[in-house]
């Protein structure tokens, strides 16, 4: 019933900031409208501040034992909302529950080497702002392949800027952050784990935030259309599931 009522607020979110987001200046893009440039404050402060978006996201950090960087360090993060591991643990717990496991009912029952391993994937050292990012086009990636980004323990995210086509110019609508996510950077891009981004460019004390669109939905870039699937905490929620797997959760 609470993640009923949590889909029934966001979906009344998602459609109050469409209408806003149709009289405003395109300064933060795509799903959530303007967000609000600077926050007098650090990341973390900035997440605590949100918690219809980010309560659940608040808790992981805490896990895994990582406030301190985004309390103090000068660091972008791109920030998962709550519905975002609503999905990966239920993949997880679903495939838990068939091997005869117990499923996870709270957050704290998960390794906090696990939540460190995958919140280490949306956080980046230094601060970049969506023009500080390269251009992305998945259909001309020769040319326009974004750039690869060594998270904060290391793992290769790619991060690019999608430009819209409008009135049938190439390139000349909004502009859509996208980061993705895959094991070997030799693989094709349409097999990478890709998120876009729902508002850019929130200035934090200590960095930037980019919020994370957690649903799914479709895109026209010129005459093509493309399809956004969902995002789910960590990229790659099978992973989750094997981390959790190999770390005896459910035993």
């Amino acid at each position: 019933m609470k993640q009923m009522m949590r889909y029934e607020k966001l979906l009344l979110a998602m459609i109050v900031f469409a209408g806003l987001s149709t009289a405003c200046k395109k300064d933060y893009f795509q799903d959530t409208g303007l967000a609000k440039g600077k926050f007098d404050g650090s990341i973390m402060k900035y997440l605590e501040s949100k918690p219809f978006y980010f309560d659940t996201l608040v808790q992981v950090i805490k896990l895994a034992g990582m406030q301190d960087v985004l309390e103090k360090e000068r660091v972008t993060f791109f920030a998962p909302p709550n519905m975002s591991f609503d999905s990966t643990l239920s993949l997880t717990n679903t495939l838990l529950y068939a091997e005869g496991r117990d499923t996870i009912k709270r957050l704290d029952q998960i390794p906090a080497a696990i939540w460190k391993k995958m919140l280490g994937r949306y956080i980046f050292k230094g601060k970049n702002m969506l023009n500080d990012y390269p251009q992305l086009d998945p259909v001309y990636f020769a040319t326009y392949p974004g750039q690869f980004y060594a998270s904060y323990y290391g793992d290769l995210m790619n991060i690019g800027v999608i430009y819209n086509s409008e009135g049938g110019a190439q390139y000349a609508g909004y502009r859509q952050l996208v980061i993705s996510y895959t094991p070997d950077i030799t693989f094709k891009p349409v097999s990478w784990r890709l998120c876009f981004v729902a508002s850019s460019n929130i200035e934090p004390d200590n960095g930037a935030v980019h919020v994370l669109r957690f649903a799914a939905g479709f895109r026209k870039q010129g005459n093509t259309l493309f399809y956004e699937p969902g995002h789910s905490f960590g990229f790659d929620p099978y992973e989750f599931y094997l981390l959790c797997k190999q770390y005896g959760v459910g035993e």
